[in-house]
């Protein structure tokens, strides 16, 4: 059965394995960081390095803290039970064990969906990087459970280059959780019309829906 900590638990365990890679990306020189502009009369000289893999690196850093931080209040806990630095050590350990463990005990899904947004964010924003680019990316469904595991933010319609949906939808629950439609595979969808003219969210085994937004 699927759990508020199993898609949180998939994106962290996506940034904690990425990290150590943008670390080693962020001295090298890219393209991307002979960019210079203006500020009022001032030319600002271009980042040094490769400043997507720089920004990508240290958002995850942040957004890690700041998930810890608003768990623990959704949770009604008043501090952390230790203070911890910014070291990758420290982040991997956020991603991988606290935030995981906070989350799975949330009773509600308002704070787990922040956190899966802003975690999915950083995601999108490595695989941005040239050097690391996986090619898809993913965005929630939102308000849409999938019918087969029943969990309410698994849902993901995937990307174009200019990230807009394609249409294409996949529950992309954790492995854990082992979710599969009629055939017994990762379930599927594409949008679509049924015989009425309307638009529908056709799934591979033939269970069909009405078609969710997917700008959400």
């Amino acid at each position: 059965m699927a759990t508020p900590a199993d898609p949180v638990r998939e994106a962290c365990d996506q940034l904690a394995g990425v990290l150590p890679r943008l670390r080693r990306e962020t001295p090298e020189l890219s393209s991307e960081g002979f960019v210079t502009g203006t500020i009022g009369r001032h030319t600002v000289a271009p980042v040094p390095g490769n400043p997507p893999a720089f920004f990508a690196y240290t958002s995850i850093g942040s957004s890690a803290r700041w998930a810890e931080e608003l768990l623990l209040y959704a949770l009604g806990a008043s501090e952390r039970d230790e203070l911890r630095g910014g070291s990758d050590a420290n982040t991997v350990r956020v991603l991988t064990e606290v935030i995981p463990r906070l989350a799975a005990g949330l009773d509600g899904d308002e704070a787990y969906g922040m956190v899966l947004r802003e975690l999915d964010q950083r995601v999108n924003e490595a695989r941005a990087v040239a050097a690391i680019d996986e090619a898809e990316r993913w965005r929630h469904v939102r308000g849409r459970a999938c019918p087969y595991c029943k969990c309410l933010v698994t849902i993901k319609v995937l990307l174009d280059r200019d990230l807009q949906p394609t249409g294409y939808v996949e529950c992309r629950a954790a492995a854990s959780v082992r979710c599969a439609d009629g055939n017994g595979r990762r379930p599927s969808a594409h949008i679509s019309t049924d015989d009425h003219g309307r638009v529908v969210l056709a799934w591979a085994d033939g269970l069909v829906e009405a078609a969710p937004d997917m700008d959400g």
